[in-house]
């Protein structure tokens, strides 16, 4: 008789009474804009006060985030993945569920995730003036980065 135990091994591990698989690790290099972006929002949470007069409406709450509702992070990087990968509110709610690299990029850390009412309800409050001068602003500092290091690089 086999041990179910030693059989599932590494493979499965319990969080909060949940089983999690991890089935591979994410592999970035398939979508190599999504990591300058996510490094950029990383380092450059100021960004963030560019939609804040567009989210103005949400509570409070929402700034940390509750279970039901995405936090204003979340809603950016949802309606930049949905803008970067032209999706609808349908499709960026099956990649939720279905991308490592979109569960990853949106943050949700093992959370279940939003359904497209919910994404529809928030990402629509970013008008897209304020989505295209986020991505402006990214878009400006990724080539501020690439600058200086090509200086870098001849200088050496």
């Amino acid at each position: 008789m086999i041990k179910t135990d030693k059989l599932l091994g590494d493979k499965m591990k319990l969080f909060n009474g949940q089983m999690a698989l991890r089935f591979r690790k994410r592999n970035w290099r398939r979508d190599p804009e999504l990591v300058v972006i996510d490094t950029i929002l990383e380092q450059h949470h100021e960004l963030y006060k560019i939609v804040l007069p567009d989210l103005k409406g949400l509570s409070k709450d929402s700034i940390m985030g509750r279970k039901d509702i995405p936090t204003v992070e979340q809603i950016v990087r949802a309606a930049i993945y949905k803008e970067t990968k032209s999706m609808n509110y349908r499709d960026l709610e099956y990649a939720e569920d279905d991308s490592i690299i979109c569960g990853e990029f949106l943050r949700l850390n093992g959370r279940e995730p939003f359904s497209y009412q919910v994404l529809q309800k928030y990402i629509s409050k970013i008008s897209s003036e304020t989505l295209k001068k986020l991505l402006i602003e990214i878009n400006k500092i990724a080539i501020e980065a690439v600058a200086k290091t090509f200086i870098f690089v001849n200088s050496v």
